[in-house]
């Protein structure tokens, strides 16, 4: 009996270690090092989780109980929590996010998908040599002389589906948007009538990415199987939902891989000669043919890689797009004013049913500071993908081991009041002032899509993709918040957004 009770002990004490000590040891040896400089927010198992999930419970907003301790202390440069048993360290101060967005290959991302054969050898995961290649190849097509080339082609999306959509599910509505714009720019032609599981395609293949993001979310055992067996988890166990979300995720890898296959044998016998006119699709099966044919020649494209250099695409630019459109249209209907000034603007400077073209961007002054008031507010990527410390690595003053989490809090910054003067309040106006409008800024306290060398190669497209969406809807419709819904949530799905999604009301302006 004294062995058994021994062993159960034993047992219990080791997990204790393991949950409890483990990640707790070390968070409080940095918390008495910084001193009021570091917060800790330590919750055993549910860490971050339970930070976002009561934060959104008390606050109506995911991200604002954090919020609330940076305003309370600015000198805080990290929020020390954990991530079920590893620490995780939140990095809030601007040399501390400096230094990390320097540094990436100190960092392994995590990805937030745990799918094999999905996105690794897209833009976003892939490392090193083969990163570079990517990068310049994909660079050049992404300059803002080539992307007003896809002008016509966002003015028509827009227009269509702003027709045709009931616009009842805000998210849904500019996911349309953004996820058509990314999909004709990748297959061109080839994408009409595009659909997944009987959907249009982009709605399907958002809807699968949130579920496969909210999975861990809701459901502790697969976020403790993912932790532990990272890509091995859908194998271990797996409920009902990962099997058919496995199933789903085939079944338009393999829709998808046809018309790759289909795009290859009609550009065989052809000879492309505009670049500047090539959707991505077909820079990337040029380049793919080119290699065959020169047999000495490393094949270094490949099927697999477009496929995942696609969904890379999508993903990054069809739900940041789409919800930092989705935001904006909510502060338009929050402040009538700033809705009707912005309507002038764009009557006055493109017309009252003209499409927005290349001279007409720039111009568009008001549209720019309210996006830029969103990204700084209200940032749907408030953080960068949460990344592992590759080996030990010293962080300024601060010594962090192998194998912990980290990410950069870069919205952090943008929200104290020594870098922007009433930090707190939503004013979009602060953007139309002359001189400087950041404060003591190093260079990384306003970086809306990252910085550094693996800074967001798509920002131009998206903020010339959120303006023409803007200038659009507004002069077209009225937009209003839905007076039947009593609480606004900003809550998170993939992004952090803003919550329900029949929180406007589109009125037709005659």
């Amino acid at each position: 009996m004294i062995s058994i009770n021994f062993a159960i002990a034993a047992f219990v004490l080791g997990i204790f270690y393991f949950v409890v000590l483990l990640p707790l040891v070390p968070l409080i040896k940095i918390k008495i090092q910084l001193g009021e400089k570091a917060v800790l927010m330590y919750y055993p198992l549910a860490g971050l989780y339970k930070i976002f999930m009561d934060s959104i419970k008390k606050e109506k907003d995911v991200i604002k109980t954090i919020n609330n301790v940076l305003r309370k202390n600015p000198n805080v440069v990290v929020i020390l929590s954990n991530f079920i048993h590893k620490p995780l360290l939140i990095w809030t101060g601007k040399e501390y996010i400096k230094d990390m967005y320097l540094d990436h290959a100190s960092y392994v991302k995590l990805d937030p998908f745990m799918i094999e054969s999905m996105v690794q050898k897209g833009l976003v995961f892939s490392e090193g040599d083969f990163w570079k290649r990517q990068r310049k190849f994909l660079g050049s097509t992404f300059t803002f002389e080539k992307l007003t080339s896809r002008l016509p082609m966002i003015n028509q999306v827009i227009d269509k589906i702003a027709k045709d959509d009931p616009k009842n599910n805000l998210n849904e509505f500019t996911s349309r948007i953004t996820g058509e714009v990314v999909i004709q720019s990748f297959f061109g032609d080839l994408a009409k009538g595009f659909q997944i599981e009987e959907k249009d395609a982009q709605v399907a293949i958002v809807e699968i990415l949130s579920e496969i993001t909210l999975l861990p979310i809701n459901n502790p055992f697969i976020q403790l199987k993912q932790m532990i067996f990272e890509y091995k988890s859908w194998q271990i166990f797996p409920t009902q939902k990962e099997k058919n979300l496995l199933r789903r995720i085939q079944n338009f890898k393999q829709v998808i891989r046809t018309m790759i296959e289909k795009r290859i044998e009609q550009l065989k016998n052809q000879n492309l000669e505009n670049q500047d006119q090539m959707v991505f699709l077909d820079l990337y099966v040029s380049e793919y043919l080119k290699q065959q044919s020169q047999p000495d020649r490393k094949q270094e494209i490949n099927i697999e890689e477009i496929i995942h250099q696609f969904l890379t695409l999508f993903f990054a630019g069809t739900d940041t797009t789409a919800t930092t459109s989705g935001t904006c249209l909510y502060y338009l209907a929050e402040y009538p004013e700033m809705q009707n000034e912005i309507l002038q603007e764009v009557n006055e400077i493109v017309g009252e049913n003209n499409d927005i073209k290349e001279e007409h961007l720039n111009k568009l002054v008001r549209i720019n500071a309210l996006i830029q008031e969103v990204l700084r507010y209200r940032n749907p990527a408030f953080c960068p993908i949460i990344r592992t410390v590759r080996q030990d690595k010293q962080l300024l003053d601060v010594k962090m081991k192998k194998g912990w989490l980290t990410f950069q809090y870069h919205i952090g910054p943008g929200l104290l009041d020594q870098h922007f003067d009433n930090a707190s309040q939503f004013d979009y106006k602060r953007w139309l002032n002359k001189g400087n409008i950041i404060k003591n800024d190093n260079g990384f306290v306003h970086i809306p899509f990252a910085a550094g060398p693996r800074n967001c190669i798509g920002q131009h497209m998206a903020i010339m993709e959120i303006k023409i969406i803007i200038a659009k809807l507004v002069r077209q419709f009225k937009i209003k918040l839905n007076p039947d819904i009593k609480e606004i949530i900003f809550g998170i799905k993939f992004l952090y957004c803003v919550e329900p999604d029949n929180c406007l009301l589109f009125e037709e302006r005659k």
